[in-house]
């Protein structure tokens, strides 16, 4: 699997010393996260696959291997790869955004936001249920565009637009809460 991932990847020898790395070191506990999400083992290898195949193509974002956030971003993109592959099996259709959901106040997010620590938001993130927590973390904690989120997580931009203005609703609160005891 490693041969393929690397020749499906356009990686420097740096960056597949890295992601060699992480390979060895999580591929065990992000197989059996992708077994317990797909109840099935080959299914789950491919699914492994497929998420190793998009951590190459990031491997640029991953700065420590060891770090809590190396591991929040493979766990994040390897259960979001098990989750598309189980839609996509299943064809459930995705819900549209409402305009009432999209009414947020973004600048008091933003006020927020640059009130606390990057570990303080991260840890305030993960508490958020799923799939909200991803979006968020890979949006505001990893600075990603909505865009490269979407391709990320292989979802559509809207349906990321929509768990974005979701998870912010909780997100707020949960700052506020913070912020605030």
């Amino acid at each position: 699997m490693l041969c393929v991932i690397l020749l499906s990847a356009d990686l420097n020898t740096d960056e597949k010393n890295k992601f060699e790395t992480i390979y060895y070191k999580y591929k065990s506990m992000l197989f059996y996260l992708v077994l317990n999400i797909v109840k099935n083992e080959k299914d789950s290898e491919d699914v492994l696959q497929e998420a190793f195949i998009k951590i190459a193509k990031n491997i640029k974002s991953i700065n420590d291997i060891e770090s809590k956030e190396t591991v929040s971003f493979l766990i994040v993109v390897t259960k979001n790869t098990a989750y598309d592959h189980i839609r996509k099996s299943s064809k459930i259709t995705e819900l549209p955004l409402s305009e009432r959901e999209s009414d947020i106040n973004e600048k008091y997010l933003n006020n927020l936001v640059c009130d606390i620590e990057y570990k303080e938001l991260v840890s305030v993130i993960t508490d958020i249920p799923s799939p909200y927590n991803e979006v968020l973390y890979l949006h505001y904690a990893k600075d990603y565009s909505i865009k490269k989120t979407a391709a990320l997580l292989n979802r559509k931009e809207s349906t990321v637009k929509m768990q974005l203005v979701r998870g912010k609703k909780i997100l707020v609160d949960k700052l506020s809460e913070a912020l605030y005891e």
